[in-house]
């Protein structure tokens, strides 16, 4: 073999031995369930089923709850409910506004107030469990 078909071959494996390393990388970067959604421009991307669907989210009601965080951001600070509350204040709250917001009290945007609580008590939660915030927090 001369210098020139070696040099070919030899780029050749060092392609081949590149393309196996990058596809264990992007399996490890890019997790795949092994299903696969088709569209109809012949795209094609993992499945979606079991990893939520945020298009079906409400909109008013993520505006109402941004609107919450807002407020709550400019009275207690930025953040103020990361450093935890207990989780039975959320749930007295929820329930409070959701009587009110029932009643059709309009002296605050209550409907706001019980998606806000209910957002805030389910990650407190989930952090609670992971070890970031202190287990007496969960006082339910």
């Amino acid at each position: 073999m001369n210098k020139i078909d070696q040099l070919a071959h030899d780029i050749q494996q060092a392609n081949i031995r590149h393309k196996a390393k990058m596809a264990d990388t992007i399996k490890s970067v890019l997790p795949d369930s092994g299903e696969r959604s088709e569209f109809n421009t012949g795209a094609v991307r993992d499945a979606s089923q079991g990893k939520g669907c945020p298009s079906l989210l409400p909109l008013a009601a993520l505006r109402a709850a941004s609107r919450r965080f807002e407020d709550g951001a400019t009275k207690y600070g930025r953040n103020n409910w990361q450093k935890g509350i207990p989780l039975s204040r959320y749930v007295d709250a929820l329930y409070r506004h959701l009587w009110q917001y029932m009643e059709g009290d309009t002296t605050e945007d209550h409907g706001g107030a019980v998606v806000w609580n209910a957002m805030c008590l389910v990650q407190t939660k989930d952090w609670i469990e992971q070890g970031k915030l202190p287990k007496e927090l969960n006082d339910l």
